[in-house]
């Protein structure tokens, strides 16, 4: 083999090898050399390269070698921004849930240990927007973290994974422990806002949500109201909800979210 041919090989290898690897090693070798500092121009690359992952217009596929390599760095910062970096890209592609190999499964399952809350929050919200959605195995864990993590912001995204999946008994009493009028609001809350985006069947939820439309906290009463205008399993709601829109004392705000939850819940009436 002549020298010019063995040079020409060697820079197609090389080509291909960089373009298999994609623009996400570059981004990550960005976020490696300079941390928290990034310059003004690298925060610009830092979009530019993001960009077309974040519309759609560029595919994951060539990538997972250079995020598995982030997600499993032995410096947390960039595990840190490895996973939002991948969070973000399936929150943008929400529509279209991203499908991720075995081995990057297990790398963000294992950062649900990080100390960093942002870190465990992101990697539970990968699991829970990624085709499949979230494992049954993993939903002891996911009520774990919902119970007793320390980051509220975790404890939520926990809630969301629970709430996205068909219910389990373990998972029901959960719930019902939760929507207490005994429990902090933040508690009740977070379980009736991931109840907007996840609508419940189980009457037995059904029932507790109902009950909150009576709650003392105008924040849980709100949640309340937004629950029960996504399914006409809550139709025995249409009560209290023209209670609420009647009553003198109920605020502008709630009084119109009342009043869709009735248009909703009438309409095959109408």
């Amino acid at each position: 083999m002549t020298g010019l041919l063995r040079s020409t090989m060697v820079f197609m290898c090389t080509v291909a090898l960089a373009e298999a690897q994609g623009d996400l090693s570059e981004l990550f070798s960005i976020i490696r050399t300079e941390g928290t500092a990034l310059s003004e121009s690298s925060r610009k690359r830092t979009f530019e390269i993001l960009a077309p992952y974040s519309t759609g217009g560029k595919s994951l596929a060539g990538e997972w070698p250079a995020i598995n390599d982030a997600l499993g760095d032995p410096r947390p910062f960039v595990r840190d921004q490895a996973c939002a970096v991948l969070s973000t890209v399936m929150i943008l592609n929400a529509p279209k849930p991203i499908e991720l190999p075995d081995s990057t499964k297990q790398l963000v399952l294992q950062r649900f240990s990080e100390e960093s809350p942002n870190l465990r929050e992101n990697a539970v919200r990968i699991v829970t927007l990624m085709a499949g959605g979230v494992p049954p195995a993993l939903e002891p864990r996911l009520l774990q973290l919902a119970r007793i993590d320390s980051a509220p912001s975790v404890r939520r995204m926990a809630i969301e994974a629970l709430a996205s999946v068909r219910p389990t008994p373990e998972i029901t009493v959960f719930w019902v422990q939760s929507l207490g009028p005994e429990k902090d609001r933040e508690l009740r809350g977070a379980v009736l806002s991931a109840f907007r985006f996840h609508a419940q069947t189980d009457p037995q939820i059904i029932k507790l949500v109902i009950g909150a439309l009576g709650d003392n906290d105008g924040f849980v009463r709100q949640e309340a109201i937004a629950v029960t205008q996504i399914g006409k399993a809550a139709v025995a709601a249409v009560p209290l909800l023209l209670e609420i829109r009647e009553a003198p004392a109920t605020d502008e705000s709630m009084r119109l979210n009342a009043e869709a939850a009735i248009r909703a819940l009438t309409a095959d009436k109408q």
